[in-house]
């Protein structure tokens, strides 16, 4: 390995470079967690000097597949996700987990508006930075943050939501929708939203007295727990499609995309899962809920063709009630990512979520000794 990497580190071209940046990726990941922190300067500083010598074309390439790694060097990281270059830093402000609050909160300060956008994002976005998304973004920022399930509000931020959807017919369905919604948030936003959005809340057990009769609140309900029940016959529906894939009778593509047509994002989740490692309630938090960057990976990893995963990023945006993001920023960001790479990346996933389940249960008492 070291002659190889000496003689690709003799080639200038771009395309040499970055094999030359792929295979010192995998050195490096090969002995995670038994490097020094020699090693890892080491690593760090190497690598920054190869990004700084590749084609444009080639940094998107490597922003959009390895800088999203968890353990990657940080300073190239960093590097990438400051970049002025949209393309180059959207993979990795939206999908690097190696980011700290710190480096959001500086690029958030100072970044346009298509950083603030890929930011937010996110997941675990914490409150000191959705503060400033929402002081500094725009109407399209401010409604991907509030569509975003896993970002935290302060109440400053709750406020300044509230605020902004006097005006704002889209952002208050956003609001409506979210899982953190409290009942204080909802006292204000009564006298603003319609009676539609008032029923999904009085769905959800929100109490909407005076907004809607209590007629209506018992039947929203009833039909809640009717949707409930369906969800049996959805589950066996799924379970027909994998069958058929297995057998070939049909793509997985094809699957895919049928299943979409019937709205239901849960069931998308349930069928990628039989066909990749990733355990099922995992990958639903990925489709549902994780980083589009990390969406993009998980569906190259499958090879699956572009129309495949727009039809699911076009479910998701439905399900969130946020605008479809359909730039073809975001098909070339796929398209940049090797499939190959995007693997490896996805066994790293099931590799680190089976550690941290094994180090939470050593970490529990024992039920027997209890």
């Amino acid at each position: 390995m070291y002659d190889e990497l000496r003689q690709l580190a003799a080639e200038r071209s771009s395309e040499r470079r970055v094999e030359l940046l792929r295979r010192l990726t995998d050195l490096f990941f090969d002995g995670i967690g038994a490097h020094t922190d020699t090693e890892s300067y080491l690593f760090d500083q190497i690598m920054e000097k190869i990004v700084d010598q590749i084609s444009h074309e080639a940094k998107i390439q490597v922003a959009g597949s390895l800088a999203t790694l968890a353990e990657f060097p940080p300073n190239v990281m960093r590097k990438l996700a400051n970049d002025d270059d949209i393309e180059v830093a959207r993979p990795v402000l939206r999908g690097s987990p190696g980011l700290t609050d710190d480096d959001l909160l500086s690029i958030a300060s100072r970044g346009s508006q298509a950083h603030l956008s890929a930011i937010a994002t996110r997941s675990t976005l914490s409150e000191p930075v959705t503060d400033v998304l929402i002081n500094r973004g725009d109407a399209g920022v401010v409604r991907t943050v509030s569509g975003n399930h896993d970002a935290r509000f302060s109440a400053y931020g709750w406020n300044q939501l509230v605020d902004r959807a006097s005006e704002d017919i889209d952002l208050q369905d956003l609001l409506v929708q979210r899982p953190d919604l409290a009942q204080e948030s909802i006292d204000k936003l009564l006298p603003l939203i319609s009676k539609a959005l008032a029923i999904k809340l009085a769905e959800r057990g929100f109490d909407v007295r005076g907004r809607i009769s209590p007629d209506l609140i018992a039947t929203t309900r009833r039909r809640f727990a009717a949707a409930l029940r369906d969800r049996r016959t959805n589950i066996k529906q799924v379970e027909v499609l994998v069958a058929l894939v297995r057998k070939q009778e049909i793509t997985l593509d094809q699957a895919i995309v049928e299943t979409t047509r019937s709205e239901r994002l849960i069931d998308v989740a349930g069928l990628l899962s039989e066909f990749t490692p990733l355990e099922r309630n995992y990958l639903f938090s990925l489709v549902a809920r994780g980083q589009i960057q990390t969406q993009l990976v998980l569906f190259r990893s499958l090879n699956l063709a572009w129309p495949t995963v727009s039809a699911v990023l076009e479910l998701r945006a439905l399900k969130h009630r946020v605008p479809r993001d359909d730039s073809p920023d975001l098909q070339n960001d796929y398209q940049a990512i090797e499939p190959a790479t995007a693997q490896r990346i996805v066994r790293f996933l099931q590799i680190r979520r089976a550690a941290n389940a094994a180090e939470q249960l050593e970490s529990e008492p024992s039920a027997l000794s209890a």
